[in-house]
């Protein structure tokens, strides 16, 4: 969901499979698809002042940022749930400086993404922001379709405000972040409180990475960057084909109020700032065509999860299948190889004891005898 939680006293007593309604063998991919649905079933801004509802998305977010994660899933398993694993978030780079810096730049390099967590700081600008009390921080009104290009340096925010009035509902509108230098960034909506309300990663296209938001009266899905290095240390002998669509997710249509809204890019880089173009854009009936095809596609590809994921266990199926043959062959080839060498030692056998009857009739010379080798 891309919500920054913190809970407080959370009941460690309870199930954190049984809670994300999975099996404890359940996959990554299980485990995601689970919390997804249920996320969006607890979500806060679909159930407002439903503190039950409020209190499970905590638990489930709780839940899933340990058996989501290799180290504490194992931990867990062993130890059960502890309160060092409550205040998981994410990985804060500020607390190791220079040397956190580097050390996600590499792994970046390398393909892997590293989850980060926004500054206390950062949150604390937003919620004076929405409030319109004093702070240090400001922010700057995006027009409809005029983009604004900037720099934010690395874990800090540049905040700007949408005014979303009547007439943009009828369409729904869209903020779209891109950086042309290929910078990490994070694009982040915050509620009426200040809260983290959504939170979109940036992910690496063409000529650039690019983050956006879509609030539209339709139902989209949304689907993560797909990164193979990932998915290659995580699960080696699955094909890369059916990880596709993992993060490949259906939410439900969702509007934006006719009011102001604060949102701000955070930079996510590692070792620079980063350079962006940010754009606030109403939609209008040119898109609907466009919106429409989405629509099929994005249909398609939800069907096609499904169908991917049972064909995903008929494929380890047949592979177990196909490895165990090849491990039958082996040993048939092996214990055929000896059979057929001790027929032919047999067979040997037989044509060499036959002929030693007749030996007797070979002189010591080794030339047989005759009637003319009697004189």
């Amino acid at each position: 969901t891309g919500l920054e939680m913190s809970p407080q006293s959370p009941d460690v007593t309870e199930d954190y499979y049984e809670l994300l309604g999975v099996d404890k063998r359940a996959t990554e991919a299980e485990i995601k698809s689970s919390f997804r649905k249920l996320a969006l079933k607890y979500h806060p801004d679909r159930n407002p002042g439903d503190e039950k509802a409020q209190e499970q998305f905590k638990k489930i977010s709780i839940a899933y940022s340990v058996i989501s994660d290799p180290v504490k899933r194992r931990n867990y398993d062993v130890s059960g749930p502890s309160s060092s694993q409550m205040d998981f978030d994410g990985f804060d780079v500020s607390e190791l400086g220079g040397v956190g810096r580097v050390f996600g730049a590499l792994f970046s390099k390398l393909g892997v993404p590293i989850p980060t967590q926004i500054s206390t700081k950062v949150l604390a600008q937003a919620r004076h922001l929405t409030e319109g009390t004093p702070c240090d921080a400001t922010a700057t009104t995006l027009e409809p379709g005029k983009p604004i290009s900037a720099y934010v340096g690395k874990q800090e925010a540049a905040f700007y405000k949408v005014d979303v009035k009547e007439e943009h509902r009828h369409k729904g509108v869209s903020i779209v972040c891109k950086s042309p230098s290929m910078s990490k960034f994070k694009l982040v909506l915050f509620d009426k409180e200040g809260g983290v309300r959504l939170i979109q990663e940036s992910q690496k296209k063409k000529s650039c990475t690019m983050a956006s938001m879509f609030f539209v009266p339709q139902q989209i899905a949304n689907l993560e960057e797909f990164v193979p290095m990932k998915f290659h240390m995580e699960d080696r002998d699955t094909p890369l084909t059916f990880h596709y669509l993992d993060t490949l997710e259906a939410q439900a249509a969702h509007l934006l109020d006719s009011r102001a809204h604060f949102l701000c890019v955070y930079g996510d880089n590692w070792l620079n700032q980063v350079k962006y173009s940010i754009t606030f854009l109403p939609l209008n009936d040119k898109c609907d065509e466009s919106m429409n095809g989405i629509s099929l596609a994005e249909s398609a590809l939800l069907l096609k999860k499904t169908e991917m994921n049972t064909f995903c266990e008929e494929y380890k199926e047949a592979k177990r299948k196909y490895e165990a043959a090849v491990i039958r062959l082996k040993e048939e080839d092996k214990l055929l190889t000896e059979i057929l060498k001790t027929r032919e030692q047999l067979y040997e056998s037989v044509i060499n004891t036959a002929q030693e009857r007749y030996q007797t009739d070979i002189s010591p010379s080794g030339r047989q005898k005759s009637f003319f080798g009697l004189f």
